[in-house]
């Protein structure tokens, strides 16, 4: 990246780190549409993507709290409150992943912390799909499946900043 303006190195960056999810066109439109990105470098990227992360966990909890409102089935209800505990969980751990990101440096055991924490907080939501998939309760509403897909995604930029992390 010698020899560009911040702003180019800035877009190769976002290039390189959306280049590496699974939906390339997604990572680029939030990271760019954030008005903070325009000075960031990859910790403040990192920031951006936790927050993004974050906001829309709980969005995913505030969907599953109002679909478990409709519910009928005692059943389909306790799943709703066990998916509500795990976009909590998500919550906390991007919480956690964030307060990694604060500290003035990163030594190995941090960016593996963050490492961790972040997989976490990206896998812990698929668990609330499970009982969907399994066939023992009714069809999974298409607003939670697509909501825990963009989740997955944005969360997915969260991990592919934490692997870019130099450890050494």
């Amino acid at each position: 990246m010698q020899g560009q303006t911040g702003n180019q190195q800035l877009r190769t960056l976002i290039n390189q780190i959306c280049s590496q999810t699974l939906n390339p066109s997604l990572c680029l439109q939030v990271l760019e549409s954030d008005t903070r990105s325009t000075r960031a470098d990859l910790r403040g990227l990192g920031k951006i993507s936790i927050d993004i992360a974050r906001k829309d966990a709980k969005q995913m909890s505030n969907l599953v709290t109002s679909l478990k409102k409709e519910a009928t089935n005692s059943s389909l209800k306790e799943r709703y409150d066990y998916c509500v505990e795990l976009y909590g969980d998500a919550v906390d751990d991007l919480n956690g992943v964030g307060q990694i990101l604060n500290k003035k440096v990163l030594c190995p055991l941090d960016i593996s912390n963050f490492r961790v924490q972040a997989s976490t907080a990206c896998s812990e939501p698929n668990f609330c799909e499970d009982g969907f998939d399994e066939g023992w309760l009714q069809n999974e509403p298409s607003k939670l499946k697509e909501g825990s897909k963009k989740y997955f995604n944005l969360c997915e930029i969260v991990l592919v900043i934490g692997a870019s992390f130099k450890s050494g």
